[in-house]
């Protein structure tokens, strides 16, 4: 504003005041004029909504894209085969020893033994399955205890009439239903127990003893299948503590009891429906009693059949239930006292650790630990 005061008055000198007074005039204007357009620029404005018409579209058919599939389409022939060349000289390389396998391949698949666990694996079984089902399950009743777990004293002669009875009624396990049943199974695959306390049947199954619940007055009924890939003629050889009967193909073998050769003593009456007929019977202790030899039975080659085996114990103090078996037209050698050295009865291989508590609890020269004769279903 002061310079266009001084160019006013620069021009006011020797101007006309007419002309000076015209040009004033239109200086204000001008800067009103200026003033209004700046403002009416900045002024906010209203925004109003419009909604938006609605526009018709035409709808368009959709045509199905149909794509033409050639059939029948066959693979190319001509396949170019890749050929590598033979490594003829390889290191020898030494794989880790396979331990803890709950069960491998069986013999003759991959040369495996399909075996449980070694820490697994008892005098009275495992708690699992192997990998092919070459065990025998075992359950076990305890006969002082009622389905629900109450004590209830069943005696020696109750005890006989039970099991006899389940022995003529053809094995029938339905007859230990009002008894109490251990919660788990154990799985042998062999029956070589040695002399031993009879609490560890019961504790081998979980059942912890207390003032009633004993350790005696017990029963363990094995069920599985037998084969042999060759067939073959056996009988079994065998002895129990208290008592000790065998079943192969829903017939009868071997029955046995730690007084079966005592007459007029507990143990005869369960095996009424068997007795022994070979003249070595009663000649030979195993274990602590005298070894009774069973009938001939005969396998056809690959052909599975089913096995059973029931023993238990009465009176407490001590329990063995040890099997042998004979091939006919084997020669075994003998021990001391005259007596064939026969393999154990077994499906599977023996885990080292059992077969060292087997060597420690066997009388030396009483069974072969070493045979490879197995009655494997796989």
């Amino acid at each position: 504003m002061k310079n266009i005061l001084k160019k006013i008055k620069g021009l006011a000198k020797g101007t006309p005041t007419a002309v000076l007074v015209s040009i004033g005039i239109h200086v204000i204007l001008l800067f009103f004029a200026g003033t209004w357009v700046v403002f009416t620029i900045i002024e906010k404005q209203d925004q109003k909504f419009v909604p938006v018409t609605h526009i018709e579209r035409p709808k368009m058919k959709l045509k199905k894209l149909r794509v033409k599939v050639k059939q029948n389409t066959k693979p190319r022939q001509s396949v170019q085969r890749i050929v590598t060349k033979t490594i003829r000289a390889m290191p020898d390389i030494q794989l880790p020893e396979m331990t803890g396998l709950g069960g491998c391949l069986a013999d003759g698949v991959g040369g495996f033994d399909a075996m449980m666990e070694s820490d697994d694996m008892g005098l009275f079984g495992g708690k699992n399955r192997t990998l092919f089902g070459n065990e025998f399950a075992g359950t076990f009743y305890s006969m002082e205890m009622t389905r629900s777990g109450k004590f209830e004293p069943i005696g020696v002669d109750g005890m006989n009439q039970v099991v006899q009875q389940f022995v003529e009624e053809g094995w029938n396990p339905k007859v230990f239903a009002p008894y109490y049943k251990a919660p788990g199974k154990m799985y042998a695959t062999h029956f070589m127990i040695p002399p031993i306390p009879s609490e560890q049947g019961p504790s081998q199954f979980g059942i912890k003893l207390s003032e009633t619940v004993s350790p005696a007055f017990w029963v363990i009924h094995y069920k599985g299948e037998i084969t042999r890939p060759e067939g073959g003629r056996f009988r079994f050889r065998g002895t129990g503590d208290n008592f000790f009967i065998v079943r192969v193909n829903q017939k009868i073998v071997l029955a046995t009891s730690f007084a079966h050769f005592y007459a007029g003593q507990i143990g005869t009456r369960m095996s009424l429906r068997w007795s022994p007929t070979d003249e070595q019977s009663g000649k030979f202790l195993m274990g602590h009693g005298f070894a009774t030899v069973g009938d001939w039975f005969d396998l056809e080659p690959g052909a599975p059949v089913e096995m059973e085996v029931i023993a238990g114990d009465y009176w407490g103090g001590w329990f063995k239930a040890m099997l042998v078996v004979e091939e006919e037209g084997q020669t075994y050698p003998k021990n001391e006292d005259g007596m064939p050295i026969l393999p154990i009865f077994r499906t599977e291989k023996i885990p080292e650790k059992l077969k060292n508590e087997l060597v420690y609890l066997l009388t030396p020269n009483e069974v072969d630990l070493d045979s490879d004769l197995k009655f494997n279903i796989y």
